[in-house]
């Protein structure tokens, strides 16, 4: 079965402010799953290639008129009994969601003129498993007068997801002036399956806007044909939409994607307490020169600003020249303010060359980050502090999977730079959530979630709760840790483990605004074997850590009509309530340690307790709402 995330590639968790270390193994999972996630638009935070620009194109087509004439599409490889992949036309974006098997990434095509339609090509085609036989798909245009241009710039607006064969070889843009003989251009080269390592990844951006240049046999040509190719398996995907061919400009150098990684290694926390700072800060930005000459004495220059607009740091990175058709990588540390106070900064990337003056498309020269000082909270997710016109969410949990309804852990990566005790942890509620439902987190060292021991070992953690309405009304649930432990230097894990009650189900928030190394959050599915099953995401579960002493459980003392018997008891407690509702139950030993709990559905329920060593132990049932604590002896 297809990946619900892309598998994770054995990487080392390590560093020099990092006490634990460890690798995380690759993962397979369900491609086909019951997804829930919401339909998004995609901020496009690592595009590629040239954007937004206004050059003349002396070719287009944006599939608006339907399939266009004289186009030919066929599958060289699949049998006459088995379904051929060929490209269709749609004005629907969600005509494709069937085959993004609820990839949250891919569930629509969101090019900007996909409503006025499209092509694409449907590699999954509702298979169960991986066919037989490849396919070999092949859409080819009619010829393309090229006559009069010394060079010719093919771009095109495309989504794809590959999981059987990786795109950088699989799929082609082919280019012939007879149509026998053709030239082969990597339009995605490196999007690729099985062991992924960044920056490579198993789905293009949603939209990518694809830039080739294609001058080697196109130009001055009065007979230019495109042929787009795709050899798969089982994949996703291929869509493309507003095709166009123009003159390459003589200068034309765009920015990709900027970063504030606080710590390096590629993290971009949303929110940092201040006490977890460093003097500096990774900042950097990748440069990308699409024009026809090279670009020299490139600058990146990073300006960081607090909410009142004051710069409070400076960064000039200078970038060796970019030769036509490269990209550079322009990375340095940023000295932050020694005392920085709380409030939301922002990050503005912006560049000079010896040839920006005359750069054809100014628009995509600058890019923008933002994150937030706190005093206690902690979180990979920027929900509430990125702006909402670039913030893209999904939502993850219960109902996303075939098999896996109870107890599925979603877990996030914390550093901690200074010895601090946190008091509990908060999860933003997904808009399918529903009361009743159960939620619980853990606290896990690095080398043990490495090690495949997820929702084993934990650090602390916190009781199984029950969401109550309140909880559903405000989007959000925090509870407190049993152990309220001193975390010393360190990367950790946060986890929240949800639970599905009489077909209710619960869902985590997933910030994907800005990509985030594979193993800043992953994904474990407790029907599958612990130590294979952890999925990386790549992007950040809104589960986040505190530092507040204030935070806590929602209940309160005074659960009525519990009753528990006998007491002592040799082993079996029969434990009644007064009400058919949701509860959990917790015991703990006198050094406080605990070992046992369960959830029950009705009145009249019972915990063995055999096992256990003689003694007396807490015993303590809640609703969510309210609870009840009684002091057995176990004989």
């Amino acid at each position: 079965m297809k990946n619900l995330y892309a598998s994770a590639a054995a990487l080392a968790i390590a560093g020099s402010a990092l006490a634990q270390s460890g690798t995380i193994k690759p993962m397979l999972t369900e491609k086909a799953f019951n997804g829930q996630q919401s339909s998004v638009a995609i901020s496009n935070a690592h595009p590629s290639g040239i954007q937004d620009s206004e050059r003349a194109a002396f070719y287009t087509n944006d599939f608006s008129g339907g399939f266009p004439a004289g186009w030919t599409t066929v599958d060289d490889a699949t049998p006459a009994n088995e379904t051929a992949v060929n490209f269709e036309w749609s004005n629907d974006p969600a005509s494709v969601t069937a085959a993004a098997a609820n990839q949250p990434l891919i569930l629509t095509f969101l090019a900007p003129g996909a409503s006025n339609g499209y092509l694409w090509a449907n590699s999954d085609r509702g298979l169960g498993s991986a066919p037989p036989t490849n396919h070999l798909t092949r859409l080819t245009t009619t010829a393309i007068d090229c006559s009069g241009q010394p060079t010719v710039l093919l771009t095109m607006q495309s989504t794809i997801g590959v999981f059987d064969l990786d795109a950088d070889t699989a799929c082609k843009v082919r280019v012939s002036t007879d149509g026998v003989n053709w030239t082969n251009f990597a339009p995605f080269p490196c999007l690729v399956t099985g062991n992924i390592a960044p920056p490579c990844e198993r789905f293009s951006d949603n939209p990518q806007l694809v830039s080739i240049n294609i001058s080697s046999v196109a130009a001055n040509q009065p007979n230019v044909f495109l042929q787009f190719q795709w050899r798969g398996g089982w994949e996703y995907y291929w869509a493309i939409d507003d095709l166009e061919l123009s003159p390459i400009p003589d200068n034309e150098i765009s920015m990709s994607y900027g970063y504030t990684a606080q710590f390096g290694r590629g993290y971009e926390f949303g929110r940092v307490p201040a006490a977890q700072l460093l003097a500096d800060m990774n900042v950097g930005a990748e440069v990308v020169n699409a024009g026809a000459n090279a670009q020299t004495n490139v600058n990146v220059n990073v300006s960081l600003k607090d909410a009142s607009s004051t710069e409070v740091g400076t960064s000039s990175i200078a970038v060796p020249d970019v030769p036509p058709g490269d990209t550079a990588l322009a990375d340095a540390n940023m000295t932050l303010p020694s005392s920085i106070t709380n409030g939301i900064y922002t990050a503005d990337f912006t560049m000079t060359s010896d040839q920006i003056a005359n750069d054809d498309d100014p628009s995509n020269n600058a890019r923008q980050r933002s994150f937030e000082v706190t005093d206690n909270l902690y979180s990979m997710d920027g929900i509430g502090v990125y702006p909402p016109a670039i913030l893209s969410t999904s939502q993850t949990g219960t109902n996303s999977f075939l098999d896996n309804a109870v107890g599925v852990g979603f877990l996030t990566y914390y550093q901690v730079n200074a010895q601090t005790t946190f008091y509990g942890a908060e999860l933003l509620l997904g808009a399918s959530s529903e009361a009743g439902t159960l939620v619980s987190f853990a606290i896990y060292d690095t080398t043990d979630v490495v090690a495949g021991q997820v929702l084993s070992n934990g650090i602390t953690a916190t009781e199984d709760h029950v969401v109550t309405a309140g909880e559903i009304a405000s989007g959000k649930v925090q509870l407190a840790f049993f152990d309220q432990i001193s975390f010393p230097e360190g990367g950790y894990y946060l986890a929240a483990k949800l639970s599905q009650v009489d077909g209710k189900n619960i869902t985590v928030l997933d910030d994907i605004t800005v990509p985030q190394p594979f193993d800043a959050s992953l994904l474990f599915t407790p029907v599958d074997d612990q130590s294979t099953f952890i999925y990386s995401n790549g992007n950040a579960w809104a589960i986040r850590l505190s530092a507040d002493p204030s935070i806590g459980i929602n209940e309160v003392a005074g659960l009525p009509g519990v009753n528990m018997f006998p007491n002592p008891t040799t082993g079996v407690l029969h434990i009644n309530t007064a009400n058919a509702e949701t509860t959990t139950v917790e015991v703990r030993n006198m050094l406080g340690a605990v070992v046992k709990t369960a959830t029950f559905n009705g009145t009249v329920n019972k915990l063995d307790l055999s096992g256990n060593a003689s003694g007396v132990y807490t015993v303590r049932i809640g609703n969510g709402t309210n609870y009840a604590v009684q002091l057995v002896t176990l004989q």
